[in-house]
């Protein structure tokens, strides 16, 4: 028997395993691209609320005159 064609299933296998591999890892970048994004943007907001003065928040903004 050839030992070429005992090999050819280990090697398909090999590399679809490596493109699963590389699936995974750019799931799990992108999983924590969104994870980091959602606690900046949270960040922000809660740093906004602190910015504003006690009571602005509930208060409406007021129209900007005409001129």
């Amino acid at each position: 028997m050839d030992p070429e064609t005992c090999l050819a299933p280990y090697r398909v296998h090999s590399s679809e395993m490596r493109l699963h591999v590389r699936d995974l890892r750019l799931a799990r970048r992108t999983a924590l691209r969104r994870k980091l994004r959602n606690r900046l943007g949270w960040a922000i907001v809660e740093m906004g609320l602190r910015v504003l003065p006690a009571g602005a928040a509930g208060r409406p903004a007021r129209a900007p005159r005409p001129a």
